[in-house]
């Protein structure tokens, strides 16, 4: 998004965090960045990785995934990012606990919402302790029970064919019952002329 954004600003993306991280562009910038997020269509099956994603696609499926920082600090660290360079795990610890608090503050303050209110997402899972591949399948799965609860991500061939169907039972449920009417009808009309 933020290459999407430099893009057409038509900077390149170092000059784009520089202004980022200008305090005086951060309202700016991240209206912008809203404002892009809003605007994506979830029937593009995307994946939004953002912090307001789930402010900006209320309707998305929308998880949270949870670490402990003193475990986000040691993944940091230990994964020799160009971008995230620290001298110890105490420093990244530090750094990974001020963004936090600083990012809460942020949308608090822009937006009047709390990104660790966990009643804003569909899905939490700590991190902490699972493998990728253990949280891959917690996803999958939780979106696949969403997706079967709501009838979600049929192509509009099956959603026609569903419908077709539904027609189908419902006319034929109607023209038994109308039979059985017409039967218990002539049932009575034929019993009441017996009796007289």
């Amino acid at each position: 998004m933020k290459r999407k954004l430099a893009d057409e600003m038509g900077i390149n993306i170092q000059e784009f965090n520089i202004l980022w991280e200008d305090p005086k562009n951060i309202k700016e910038f991240d209206l912008k960045y809203e404002e892009y997020q809003k605007n994506l269509n979830l029937n593009d099956k995307a994946i939004l990785d953002s912090r307001l994603g789930f402010f900006c696609q209320p309707e998305a499926f929308k998880i949270l995934l949870d670490v402990d920082e003193e475990i986000a600090a040691h993944r940091i660290f230990h994964h020799d990012r160009v971008t995230d360079s620290f001298s110890s795990v105490e420093e990244a610890t530090q750094n990974v606990k001020e963004r936090n608090l600083n990012d809460q503050k942020r949308y608090q303050k822009l937006y009047d919402i709390n990104i660790r209110d966990f009643k804003n997402y569909n899905l939490v899972i700590d991190t902490s302790e699972r493998t990728p591949t253990e949280i891959m399948d917690i996803i999958l799965t939780e979106f696949k029970n969403r997706k079967l609860k709501k009838g979600i991500g049929e192509t509009e061939q099956e959603k026609k064919a569903i419908s077709k169907a539904q027609h189908k039972k419902s006319l034929l449920k109607n023209i038994l019952l109308l039979l059985a009417l017409v039967v218990i009808a002539g049932i009575w009309i034929g019993t009441t002329m017996l009796y007289k």
